[in-house]
């Protein structure tokens, strides 16, 4: 009888330690098909005029424990096909990318910054991209996690222009997510038939 009730006083601490830590819990995450890079106001300055999603983003789904970073999975294709550095490319311009998740059902905005460069009498040109990430992300079900798109540049040498493409990669890394209350329950639950195992003697 001694080692039964040890055994209940541990497992009932066990899942109520599990419930308030949040530990050994996990969620799974559906990527959905509305991702997009708006790039729209990089126009004044290095356009990067080449955008494409990956087209399997939708296929995408991964299980994470809280804690556990996802592995980097392909997000988007991103470029220019201007031949030539200008004074205003060198200026710095606004992209925003939006992350479609359709578990958690939501659509992230991440925004970020390019600009072109060049050097050695234009010999050496190029461009930059870099996001204000990672961005932390707290549903109303209380899921907490956060996303970060890889900064990504291209350059040329020998004079030829900035021009090409360079790929995109995410990675989501779950933080927390809500106790389920029935856990809760189940824990109190053990202790409260060890005090009433206790009151009543059997």
């Amino acid at each position: 009888m001694k080692i039964a009730l040890k055994v209940l006083i541990l497992l009932g601490w066990v899942v109520i330690g599990v419930a308030v830590n949040g530990k050994a819990l996990a969620f799974v995450f559906d990527m959905g098909a509305g991702s997009s890079i708006d790039t729209s106001a990089t126009n004044a300055a290095l356009r990067l005029d080449v955008v494409q999603m990956n087209p399997d983003l939708d296929d995408i789904f991964f299980d994470l424990d809280v804690g556990q970073t996802s592995g980097s999975f392909y997000f988007a294709t991103i470029g220019t096909t201007e031949s030539w550095i200008n004074r205003d490319d060198l200026q710095p311009a606004g992209v925003t990318a939006f992350v479609d998740f359709d578990s958690p059902d939501l659509v992230q905005s991440i925004g970020g910054s390019s600009v072109g460069f060049s050097a050695l009498w234009n010999f050496f040109q190029g461009w930059n991209l870099e996001w204000m990430d990672p961005v932390r992300i707290v549903t109303s079900s209380g899921i907490d996690f956060s996303v970060d798109l890889s900064d990504v540049n291209h350059f040329n040498w020998l004079w030829q222009g900035p021009d090409g493409t360079a790929d995109i990669y995410a990675t989501v890394t779950l933080n927390a997510v809500p106790v389920p209350p029935a856990l809760l329950l189940l824990g109190s639950g053990l202790l409260g038939l060890l005090g009433l195992r206790r009151r009543i003697g059997f």
